[in-house]
């Protein structure tokens, strides 16, 4: 449950997609065990000998716990098919509102910044929420690489080089981040923020290495009143670097700012 409440924080994407594996998984599920409770009643009808088998108290256990299996299976596709629905019908709604936000902020961190080719490096943990980012951005004229665990290390350099060379964003899981020096860009936004405080210093590390020409920043999104939300309030004084932005509904936007040097928080309404 908390996973999904994770993936509901991601983004629309994130739980429509992880909502229609499920519903494949237990359609199959329940196609299987039909067949086999099908398949037990009728060598019960064709065998003498199974008349006996089928008498006997662990036998009519199975048979019951067949049943009860397929009716529980029946039971989560309704209660998943009626989430999958709504899921698809936000998804034609809009963007999200943390897409909305992102939008925002790099044309603001643009403008703050003077850079008009700003590089931005956007963290997520679900690759569903990658694939959204990247037609969502490019959608907008932002150019947009990506990187994620199943890809592989030529891959990955490739992808490196090009947010070097030319794409604006690179949107990345914490796998397919590992190891990669990217100081050449000062700008972090962490989209989903992981469970471990811990990977937030690694991400942000991936560009605030010896030699970086800028001050580096980070900004790290936040849904009010969300399964993440107690993680920031404990993670907040412990990282070097954070901006975090409390989502409330579609536009509302809250700011908590703090840093190693000033432990204050600073609580305001854009």
């Amino acid at each position: 449950m908390i996973l999904m409440q994770r993936l509901v924080v991601s983004s629309t994407r994130a739980i429509r997609t992880t909502l229609e594996r499920r519903l494949a998984a237990l359609k199959e599920s329940e196609q299987q065990a039909s067949l086999r409770l099908a398949g037990l009643e009728n060598d019960s009808e064709t065998s003498d000998g199974f008349v006996e088998l089928y008498d006997m108290d662990g036998q009519e256990l199975l048979d019951e716990l067949l049943k009860s299996h397929v009716s529980a299976l029946q039971s989560e596709s309704r209660h998943v098919e009626t989430l999958l629905d709504a899921a698809r019908r936000s998804e034609q709604a809009g963007p999200d509102a943390k897409a909305e936000a992102l939008i925002e902020w790099i044309y603001k961190l643009q403008a703050e910044e003077n850079e008009s080719d700003l590089k931005v490096l956007i963290f997520t943990e679900f690759v569903p929420t990658q694939e959204m980012l990247q037609e969502f951005l490019e959608t907008r004229g932002i150019s947009v690489v990506t990187l994620n665990g199943s890809m592989g290390m030529d891959e990955r350099k490739r992808a490196q080089d090009a947010f070097r060379d030319s794409a604006r964003v690179l949107v990345s899981t914490d796998a397919g981040g590992e190891g990669l020096n990217l100081q050449f860009c000062h700008v972090v936004i962490n989209y989903d923020i992981p469970w471990n405080p811990m990977r937030l210093e690694q991400r942000i590390g991936r560009v605030d290495r010896i030699g970086q020409p800028k001050t580096v920043r980070a900004i790290n999104f936040v849904f009010e009143d969300s399964v993440e939300f107690p993680l920031c309030q404990h993670s907040c004084p412990l990282t070097s670097v954070s901006n975090y932005y409390l989502i409330r509904g579609r536009k509302e936007i809250m700011k908590c700012q703090d840093t190693a040097e000033n432990s204050k928080r600073r609580l305001f309404r854009r």
